[in-house]
């Protein structure tokens, strides 16, 4: 919401000033909201709510539900510090009579403990609830004497916005009580009144009052029940993103490009080369791509498809046309381990060809680094694999005719555009493993071209997922057993790489740890993160794939793209804390063979609402139909994280839900 706005409030200085011009923001406040990026009175006041509090009255412990965000009013029985997982926890218990809720803080200090110490009477506990072991818990909460609960809401209905270290929830309240009251005023419209006349739209002064402190609560989740204030700004967002899309797609239709010729004869020996038929889907694809490159605009297309139904063939393909047109082509990974699974399994294809090929990454050694530019910018290399170390400044090619860009939405818009930049208007060809659902190819993707591979080569056997309750894990262990016995493979997923000073949930650390010791001590195991150098997750990947390990220990650094056949489970522990596209490309890594694969997702927290949403995974392997239900129940960003892709910023609209405002818009 911020970018959008930007432009139109650029010119009113008072929005423009840093935050210490805020009644009671000083230096330290400042310095915390800045860290977040809250720089100017601007950001603030754009830094819309997550939800609401409804504090106007109380809602029994009994009433509460697992899984969502709660506010209740109880007495404190007690607190105390007990053992839990090598480290020590704080823990609270209070009570109602109607029921008991156990607060817990994973990382605290003596002020925590004092704090509860002066407690007296009646306290406000708001939190998300969750339920381990048949009770109810709530994890660093925010906790408010009974007495001032209501002073920074607007009718008992407080704002919640997301945490930001070092300012409380009811200092940051403060601070946009002020923000509203004394900046509101100078903002500028953004809309022209025949708009709002006509969709019937409020001023954005008072969408914004209202979005920051409404006299009711909104009914976010149905869009009929809509307040005024944040149906002006769901049709703002809209409107705005729709007329970026129709000027993007006004630039692209100018520029020019260089049209492609067929060798036929060099795709023939290509053909012989590949070990398989095209599917019917990768043929039609590979027409729809021929004829772009035939045309003198340059192609910008989307091939989008579930996993493994064969989209980096086409863009092997799409790239061995180009380059015997005697033009270069670059492939962008978004990580190390894709660019160089990339570069090996393409490597067979590319050198019987006398297609030179190269590999830049920004973890490669200096030397080897040299030698890799020095081929392009030489148009020595012809096929070039890559991750963001492309698009730096020094990285220059002769003749580059065109960017396969590999899961788009881990690249932001602009990096899109660098790379298409150092070409000279190549053409452009998109490749995601999420499939995603029309509405928001159509926005998200407006100026791209949208083919879709909807098939999937024969022999692929579905894989079998099951929901287990964390009680039940060593049935898990039971079947990886069995599978490490007929010489298969394993991943098993943890959303941390280490223990949480936050959290209780699992990390890869310290279970790789008991699993290698406790569990499968006769199994070759690793793990792998994020955090690990690059030289040592290949070697890693590098020995998963050729057998030497059986178990990779791993998070979600394995979610796109990595291929070994002979890895036949996944078991993915917390569930509940991945979108189920996430969920469904982690699946995609097992059933790539004719062996029987199964996804075991072993689940702890949430309560009903938590095991019917992966129940959906249970019911269905199609991506499509996954991806429809978490844009529903999860929004566009978390869906695909489009966030980086700074028109995609959706922070009030949900697709599914306007679809009719986004039509109107």
């Amino acid at each position: 919401m911020v970018a959008q706005h930007s432009n139109s409030l650029s010119a009113d200085s008072v929005l423009l000033q840093q935050v210490e011009a805020i009644k009671g923001v000083g230096p330290r406040l400042a310095r915390h909201l800045k860290a977040k990026g809250l720089v100017t009175v601007e950001h603030l006041l754009f830094n819309l709510p997550l939800g609401y509090l409804d504090q106007r009255g109380t809602i029994q412990i009994s009433r509460l539900r697992p899984g969502d965000y709660v506010s209740f009013v109880a007495t404190l029985l007690g607190g105390r510090e007990v053992r839990y997982r090598r480290r020590k926890i704080y823990q609270v218990t209070f009570s109602d009579g109607t029921g008991v809720v156990t607060a817990k803080w994973f990382h605290y200090g003596r002020w925590l403990i004092q704090r509860f110490q002066g407690l007296k009477g009646n306290v406000r506990v708001s939190g998300t609830l969750r339920i381990f072991g048949g009770k109810l818990e709530i994890h660093h909460p925010e906790i408010e004497a009974v007495e001032g609960v209501n002073e920074e809401g607007s009718g008992g209905i407080v704002p919640r916005y997301s945490g930001i270290p070092g300012v409380g929830p009811r200092a940051y309240r403060r601070i946009m009580k002020e923000v509203v009251s004394s900046f509101i005023p100078q903002v500028e419209e953004t809309l022209p009144v025949a708009v709002r006349d006509y969709f019937n739209l409020v001023d954005l002064q008072a969408a914004l009052r209202q979005v920051h402190f409404p006299s009711e609560l909104p009914e976010v989740e149905r869009s009929l029940q809509l307040s005024p204030g944040l149906r002006r700004l769901i049709f703002e967002e809209l409107f705005f993103l729709e007329l970026l899309i129709i000027r993007s797609r006004e630039m692209l239709a100018r520029e020019t490009g260089q049209a492609m010729g067929l060798d036929h004869d060099f795709l023939r020996r290509v053909g012989k080369l590949l070990p398989f038929s095209l599917t019917n889907a990768q043929k039609l694809v590979m027409r729809e791509i021929s004829a772009d490159l035939g045309k003198r605009r340059p192609m910008n297309r989307l091939v989008q498809g579930d996993v493994g139904c064969g989209k980096t063939v086409v863009a092997l393909l799409t790239a061995f046309i180009v380059i015997a047109n005697g033009f270069q082509a670059a492939v962008m990974a978004p990580t190390e381990i894709l660019a160089q699974q990339h570069y090996v399994n393409l490597k067979p294809y590319a050198e019987p060809l006398g297609v030179p090929l190269v590999l830049l990454t920004s973890k490669l050694k200096s030397r080897e680094k040299r030698t890799s530019t020095e081929a392009i910018a030489k148009g020595e290399a012809r096929l070039v694999i890559g991750t963001h170390a492309l698009i730096q400044k020094h990285v220059t090619f002769q003749r580059l005719g065109l960017v396969v860009i590999d899961e788009q939405h881990r690249f932001g818009v602009l990096q899109r555009m660098a790379l298409r930049q150092k070409g000279g208007s190549p053409h452009v060809l998109v490749m995601t493993a999420t499939p995603i659902p029309r509405t928001l190819a159509m926005t998200a993707y407006g100026d791209l071209d949208v083919s879709v591979i909807d098939e999937l080569p024969p022999g692929r056997t579905p894989v079998q997922t099951r929901i287990i309750h964390a009680k039940q894990r060593y049935k898990a262990y039971e079947l990886l057993r069995q599978e490490f016995n007929q010489g298969h493979q394993a991943y098993i997923i943890y959303p941390l790489v280490e223990e949480s000073e936050k959290s209780d949930l699992r990390d890869v650390t310290s279970m790789t740890e008991h699993l290698g010791k406790e569990v499968f001590p006769d199994i070759p195991l690793a793990m792998l993160h994020g955090r690990m150098a690059a030289e040592e997750k290949q070697k890693i990947m590098a020995a998963f794939a050729s057998k030497q390990l059986q178990l990779l220990v791993a998070t979600t650094v394995i979610e796109v793209g990595i291929d070994v056949p002979d890895a036949t489970v996944m078991v993915v522990e917390h569930p509940e804390r991945f979108g189920l596209s996430q969920l469904h490309q982690l699946r995609g890594r097992v059933g790539r063979s004719t062996h029987a694969s199964y996804c075991l997702l072993i689940y702890e927290g949430g309560g009903l609402e938590t095991r019917q949403r992966l129940a959906i995974m249970e019911q269905s392997n199609d991506g499509f139909r996954i991806a429809e239900e978490d844009l529903r129940l999860r929004g566009p960003g978390d869906l695909i994280g489009l966030q980086q892709a700074g028109f995609m910023d959706l922070k009030l609209a949900n697709l599914v839900r306007d679809a009719e405002t986004l039509a109107a818009a």
